[in-house]
């Protein structure tokens, strides 16, 4: 058992690591605990939501939670998830339907309103974390609520780069620097 785990346990039941050990080893001798064969179980907990949007927003609620876990500022967390507000709403679908071109639409869209490049990637930036989020925590979820497989719709081509990211094509020139008298003074 890991120690977070253990920590967690303590919390929740009041129990120390050393006595979760011995009471876990204490059930698996008395036969309280056994082994399933036939593979793992689903760890999805259908949240009974068959709405899109109802269920995006406990989405929404959940990732902002993993945020708050992850130790975000509250002002970090306020404007990130502004922005991917704003950006589901701009998609007009909910996240795990959204693709390429659905990205694509959107980032051309906010160019269109004259947004620099560093704005439009911080859209970018905000859905993808929350896609991300999707595929790793809901999506054996929305895959049996919806029947979706999730896609991660950010590619090579629309995902947001930095301008440092790729790194220089070219040397800069050097500076020509005059020389100063007192170094020819020295050398001669």
């Amino acid at each position: 058992m890991g120690h977070g785990l253990a920590r967690r346990r303590q919390a929740l039941f009041g129990l120390s690591v050393g006595q979760l050990v011995t009471r876990r080893a204490r059930d698996m001798v008395q036969g309280r605990l056994r082994v399933v064969s036939g593979g793992a179980a689903a760890t999805a907990r259908p949240s009974g939501v068959s709405d899109p949007s109802a269920f995006q927003s406990l989405c929404l609620e959940a990732y902002e939670a993993s945020q708050v876990a992850r130790g975000f500022s509250p002002v970090t967390m306020e404007n990130w998830n502004a922005t991917l507000g704003r950006f589901l709403t701009a998609c007009d679908r909910p996240a795990w339907e959204v693709t390429r071109e659905d990205v694509d639409r959107v980032v051309a869209g906010l160019a269109g309103q004259g947004l620099a490049a560093s704005t439009r990637r911080g859209y970018v930036q905000a859905f993808k974390g929350f896609h991300a989020f999707l595929m790793a925590c809901k999506s054996a979820e929305i895959g049996s609520v919806f029947g979706v497989r999730l896609v991660d719709p950010i590619d090579g081509f629309n995902a947001a780069k930095h301008v440092g990211s790729e790194g220089r094509t070219r040397r800069r020139p050097r500076r020509h620097r005059p020389r100063c008298g007192w170094r020819t003074s020295l050398t001669s």
